[in-house]
């Protein structure tokens, strides 16, 4: 009866979701200050071999009264768990993310809508705005850490835009046979939805279509439960214990 109660809000991709781990979603179509936003962020000075821009909010969400309601948190340093992240300038390491400009609730609505969650459960949600550029110095390396989990219940992939590229390719892994069981070049205002505790997840390079330069707008949208939140300082500790 719960599991029912759970799903009577969802559509067909929520259906998807539930009994398949992972669903492709059209999102909301976003305002031309927010695409702009995108053109306003700082370099990732934690990945200097690629150039990647990047901001991140990170959120309180809980349902009410037929809405989602949406709280930033304080800024803190983003710290994601080597035990997921095995690259040496990110697993286990505080990084700092300037926050957004602008507001991704839409966005978060969107993906909780189609999510087979309990919404008596209160949520915490990671919200990453990246710019991946491709030109004549940089590859357009788009996962570095190659296929992964993020460490989250889970991962959101949302394409804002592409422009001049081709790849990019997302791909959800069986992490025990390693075998590709969706793939798909995500066009703008698609995301895929992912159980990140079942399946773990990659993407491929970009490169130009024409010329020598081209980007990948994307969302990276991460989602906890409240009570498993990937913020505070008990997940901080965590995250560096697993790096020792």
């Amino acid at each position: 009866m719960h599991s029912a109660i759970k799903q009577q809000h969802l559509g067909a991709a929520g259906r998807a979701y539930a009994s398949q781990g992972y669903c492709v979603v059209d999102m909301p179509v976003l305002p031309q200050n927010v695409l702009d936003s995108f053109a306003n962020m700082p370099r990732d000075t934690h990945s200097m071999g690629r150039l990647r821009e990047i901001r991140l909010s990170q959120y309180f969400g809980y349902w009410e009264e037929g809405q989602w309601i949406f709280a930033l948190l304080p800024q803190r340093k983003y710290i994601q768990s080597a035990r997921y992240i095995k690259l040496k300038e990110a697993g286990g390491v505080f990084r700092h993310r300037e926050q957004l400009e602008v507001d991704p609730s839409p966005l978060i609505a969107c993906v909780l809508d189609n999510l087979p969650i309990d919404r008596g459960t209160a949520f915490q949600i990671n919200v990453n705005q990246i710019r991946v550029v491709v030109n004549a110095e940089f590859r357009g390396v788009t996962v570095p850490e190659g296929p992964h989990r993020d460490g989250h219940e889970y991962s959101v992939i949302a394409i804002a835009r592409r422009h001049n590229v081709n790849g990019g390719e997302t791909q959800v892994i069986d992490p025990c046979t390693r075998e590709i069981v969706h793939r798909q070049m995500l066009e703008e205002n698609q995301a895929i939805i992912i159980d990140d505790e079942r399946y773990i997840h990659y993407a491929s390079d970009i490169e130009p279509a024409n010329g020598e330069v081209g980007y990948r707008d994307i969302w990276v949208i991460e989602i906890n439960r409240w009570h498993n939140r990937a913020y505070g300082p008990t997940h901080e500790r965590e995250a560096v214990a697993d790096a020792v």
